[in-house]
């Protein structure tokens, strides 16, 4: 086999056909890096059997072979590890082609992270005094005038306007007075499903004020014929408990496997 290195248009097709594949939908964390990752494609007696992409810390984030490969798969993963010099692999735990090669190379692992495709009724009842408002280019002072956990939404003041600029970001207050923030960010520009982030000042912590959040803007996906999700570090129990009393459930994961 041989594995060759590409750039993204030459795998496109091979992308819509992985992200056609799954069962669920690409979780924005990942699909953030594709951009600045690195593009592989195989081949096998000359022909284009699948593809890979590395991101630049040596991590496989999304491995694809063509149907008539499956048999193989496990040959061809082996040999993109070794090839890619592959550290870790970030796999989605719906993704059933890497989650089974990474088993069957008994690779060690850790759960990263929860991802949330369904939702069910809320633990709270929607509080009508909370009010959306949808950012514009004021809104970055706002926003970048708030504490540092604001970061916890927004890496960088460049990705904070280019949020405001190119997708739906929403201050929300509370009897007029500012609350907290929340996105709904396309996951990919081909598909209508999106992810749903919440913001929520320091001060107003522990009363329910993100899962309201999460409530408006599921509404406000659901109603412009958007699929919401949501996802978060495990470790991050304040925003499981956030998302979850909003009525989002997590049936699947993501997971960390070592190659060393």
């Amino acid at each position: 086999m041989k594995i060759t290195k590409t750039t993204i248009d030459k795998i496109a097709k091979f992308r819509i056909d992985y992200l056609n594949s799954l069962p669920e939908f690409q979780e924005l964390f990942i699909e953030l890096m594709i951009s600045d990752s690195d593009y592989y494609i195989f081949q096998v007696d000359n022909n284009v059997s699948g593809y890979a992409i590395r991101n630049n810390d040596g991590v496989l984030i999304e491995f694809y072979v063509l149907d008539k490969y499956i048999p193989e798969s496990n040959e061809i993963f082996g040999q993109v590890l070794k090839d890619l010099s592959i550290t870790d692999i970030y796999c989605k735990s719906f993704d059933s082609l890497l989650l089974s090669n990474c088993l069957l190379k008994t690779l060690p692992y850790s759960i990263i992270g929860l991802l949330y495709r369904d939702y069910f009724e809320p633990l709270i009842i929607k509080d009508s005094t909370i009010k959306m408002k949808k950012a514009d280019h004021l809104s970055v002072e706002l926003l970048l005038g708030q504490d540092e956990s604001i970061k916890e939404l927004f890496e960088t003041e460049q990705q904070l306007i280019d949020f405001v600029k190119n997708e739906n970001v929403f201050e929300f207050y509370k009897n007029e007075e500012f609350v907290g923030c929340g996105m709904v960010i396309r996951t990919h520009p081909d598909w209508s499903f999106c992810d749903l982030g919440v913001w929520v000042n320091p001060s107003k912590r522990g009363n329910a004020i993100g899962s309201q959040i999460i409530l408006n803007l599921r509404e406000y996906s659901i109603k412009n014929n958007l699929k919401p999700s949501c996802g978060c570090a495990i470790e991050n129990q304040a925003s499981q408990k956030t998302i979850e009393k909003s009525g989002f459930v997590s049936r699947y994961k993501m997971i960390n496997f070592k190659t060393k």
